[in-house]
């Protein structure tokens, strides 16, 4: 149900339009910060999540931090530099 609530206040793009104005319709759908429905024949065949104003790469970031730890048999994260601090170690962004 959560779904259908986020759609009802998305835009709605055809497939012809996403496939020849690709570019145009992912950035419109980035700019608006709300997910757009795509459609086929009318129909809803998927819903494009906007991710331009997200934190993604710190994200990813955390997870890989997260995983090396665990493969490491760190029993405490905290051990662990934080995401920030490894981004800004890194040269990445944050």
């Amino acid at each position: 149900m959560a779904v259908v609530s986020r759609v009802a206040s998305s835009h709605t793009y055809n497939m012809r339009e996403l496939n020849q104005n690709t570019a145009k319709v992912i950035q419109e759908i980035n700019e608006s910060g709300e997910p757009a429905l795509i459609t086929r024949q009318g129909r809803p065949v998927a819903l494009i999540t906007p991710l331009a104003n997200e934190r993604v790469e710190a994200a990813v970031l955390g997870a890989v931090l997260d995983s090396v730890a665990q493969l490491n048999g760190d029993e405490s994260l905290s051990e662990v530099q934080n995401t920030e601090e490894v981004a800004r170690e890194l040269g990445i962004n944050y």
